[in-house]
């Protein structure tokens, strides 16, 4: 009975396995097929572009620069002599006169120093006086009224060297302007040389901008400029006045002043300012027309290349660039852009090479 058994159960057992494997299999079917992975669409893009070169601002744009407001004149006023300061009549922001007392430091000692002086004076005025005479009656050598009168001179020239110090014990305003700093005040010890107050005359102010080596040649006396005041929401032409030869110490930069007359003394000195020179027309028929782009097209990878985004045939194609001088309406593009290309200017941010685009503006 057992081996019978035993037999219907292998039989039975064979019977199943093979639509057992084949459920199997078709489950594993269905799951490969749902789990395909499906064939990827990329994503089109709306962007906006310009056409490169074609942008009126290419060949009228302005330099910029920002730069600082100065005073026309500056002086700063010292003592000759050295001795406490005593009395300071003036503050920060007062308008002075020329000759006008500004500083004044103890002069006990320079006074002292001149009566002593006088008194030398006049006793050399006496002695040599006393031994003229005697000189003009024939008593007496020549030479002794030589030396009495060469005492008596050199007793007036000591007494007019005291009264110097004496008379620059007071410090007088050197022109008319106003006190723009005040380095010292009662109490104070100065020194000859020592810079007491600061005068500015602001009839006339300068503005100062930094000048790339690559541009200096590019800029000469005379050129105009306008100048932009943000504080006081207003602009101002002038004249390039000064234009350095050489570099500032360390970096290659170069400084140029632009004067601005300033009736109204509005423009003070420490204001920032925005300076625009326009663009020289070189009659040179070798001056090349440059490509000007906006800067915030422009993207950097990892390792520092700049690129852009273009329209070729409804795909955004990548553009690796060289970018020049930097003016107010773009930054020069010197190699990677030919005039005519569709620049993306908005939703580049999205893109890869080759992704789909559609451009949602007309080019301009």
């Amino acid at each position: 009975m057992m081996r019978k058994s035993e037999f219907g159960m292998k039989n039975i057992y064979l019977w199943y396995l093979p639509k057992s494997l084949s459920i199997v299999f078709l489950v594993l079917l269905t799951i490969s097929c749902g789990n395909e992975e499906k064939p990827k669409v990329n994503k089109t893009i709306k962007v906006e572009v310009i056409n490169v070169g074609l942008n009126t601002n290419n060949s009228q744009s302005k330099v910029a620069y920002n730069g600082t407001i100065e005073a026309d004149v500056a002086i700063k006023s010292s003592f000759q002599v050295s001795g406490n300061v005593v009395h300071v009549p003036v503050s920060i922001g007062d308008f002075v006169k020329k000759n006008q007392l500004v500083a004044q430091i103890d002069a006990t000692i320079y006074s002292s120093q001149y009566e002593q002086q006088l008194a030398q004076v006049r006793l050399a005025k006496e002695n040599y006086e006393r031994i003229n005479n005697v000189f003009q009656k024939g008593s007496i050598a020549e030479i002794r009224m030589l030396e009495a009168r060469s005492q008596y001179e050199q007793a007036q020239a000591a007494a007019k060297m005291t009264y110097e110090n004496v008379r620059h014990a007071k410090l007088y305003a050197p022109m008319d302007g106003y006190v723009s700093d005040k380095m010292m005040d009662v109490g104070d010890l100065a020194q000859p040389g020592q810079p007491v107050v600061e005068i500015v005359n602001i009839n006339a102010v300068k503005a100062v901008f930094p000048i790339p080596d690559g541009e200096i040649n590019s800029i000469t006396k005379g050129d105009s400029a306008n100048v932009s005041l943000p504080t006081l929401d207003k602009s101002v032409i002038g004249i390039v006045d000064e234009v350095s030869i050489q570099s500032n110490q360390g970096s290659p930069v170069y400084t140029a002043y632009v004067k601005l007359n300033n009736p109204d003394k509005q423009i003070k000195p420490g204001m920032t300012c925005n300076v625009r020179l326009q663009d020289k027309v070189d009659q040179n028929k070798n001056v090349k027309e440059v490509i000007v782009i906006p800067s915030e097209s422009i993207a950097v990878t990892e390792d520092g290349k700049q690129y852009v985004y273009i329209v070729d045939n409804g795909i955004a194609e990548r553009k690796y660039i060289e970018t020049g001088e930097l003016y107010d309406s773009g930054i020069v593009v010197k190699k990677g852009l030919a005039k005519g290309d569709h620049l993306i200017i908005s939703g580049y941010h999205k893109l890869t090479q080759s992704t789909p685009v559609e451009i949602v503006n007309d080019a301009k």
